[in-house]
């Protein structure tokens, strides 16, 4: 009798697990166990979806873990942004940073030495 009480409640607690798993936001980049070729060229978007340049190439570790990005933003310059200010949607290919376009704006303005 337990069991036929235990089956019902497992498949209730299961189910919003299950529910979750489409929603799951994409992975921090520097998370990435190893850097896909295609993310050369892929989109960088804001954390608002404002497309703000894309990939020229992902600077690594020794070991293939992702360092930094370097995006080639809309107007032009060249930025490089910390692998742990970005996220990547693998699935989509799309980079995202958590900093606005005034901030990257900022970046792009400083001297690279």
């Amino acid at each position: 009798m337990r069991a036929f009480f235990a089956f019902p409640f497992f498949l209730i607690c299961a189910a919003p697990v299950v529910a979750r798993a489409d929603g799951i936001a994409p992975m921090a980049l520097n998370s990435v166990g190893a850097v896909p070729a295609k993310i050369t060229g892929a989109q960088v978007m804001d954390m608002h979806g404002v497309t703000v340049g894309s990939v020229m190439r992902i600077e690594t570790d020794a070991m293939g873990k992702p360092l930094r990005a370097d995006v080639s933003l809309t107007g032009g310059r060249t930025i490089f942004i910390d692998a742990s200010a970005m996220s990547y949607d693998e699935s989509a290919n799309i980079l995202v940073t958590a900093m606005d376009q005034k901030q990257l704006a900022q970046m792009a303005q400083q001297p690279r030495g």
